[in-house]
């Protein structure tokens, strides 16, 4: 999953010491705050719902990141970037990340692999689904609105909150 062009194309950038605390306070706010309000604003709006459950997914990885392995995630291509040093860092950390993925799959059915590679692949879903969602998709025109809440309701079900609770336990477990 790691490319060797993205490695050349993506270079590491450390954080300072100066703004290390200041980025990682303003990730985990952010990332609490997209997950409280996705769920709030569901019914209102099923699409922005999708849109911020998928940023709260970004950010605590970005948050991630910078906590555990001292990185920004910043730029152009900031979500290719995180999804590559995600699947980078998270080889690194497979004996920590099984366990969890075995505690999350008995909580979630909805995911049925214990591959570390899930990680990666529920953030690249997140940012697939918040595209679709984002953006004009002829599929969804015509759907009703409980329809869309529905999707909505599932995608924070069965991939923001697994998600977001390996990162935690990821970030407390290092």
């Amino acid at each position: 999953m790691v490319n060797k062009n993205n490695e050349e194309m993506f270079k590491e950038i450390k954080l300072s010491k100066e703004e290390s605390n200041r980025w990682i306070n303003f990730h985990e706010k952010a990332y609490k705050q997209d997950k409280k309000i996705a769920s709030k604003i569901l019914i209102d709006s099923p699409r922005w719902s999708v849109i911020i459950a998928y940023y709260s997914m970004h950010n605590i990885t970005k948050l991630y990141l910078a906590k555990i392995h001292n990185l920004k995630i910043t730029g152009k291509n900031i979500h290719a970037k995180t999804l590559f040093f995600i699947s980078k860092y998270v080889k690194k950390e497979n004996k920590k990340i099984i366990p969890l993925l075995k505690k999350a799959k008995k909580e979630y059915d909805a995911i049925t692999s214990s591959s570390i590679w899930l990680i990666p692949r529920l953030l690249k879903k997140g940012r697939d689904e918040r595209s679709k969602t984002q953006y004009y998709d002829s599929s969804k025109a015509e759907k009703s609105n409980m329809e869309l809440m529905q999707t909505a309701q599932y995608f924070i079900d069965n991939f923001m909150k697994p998600y977001i609770e390996i990162m935690e336990e990821l970030i407390n477990v290092t």
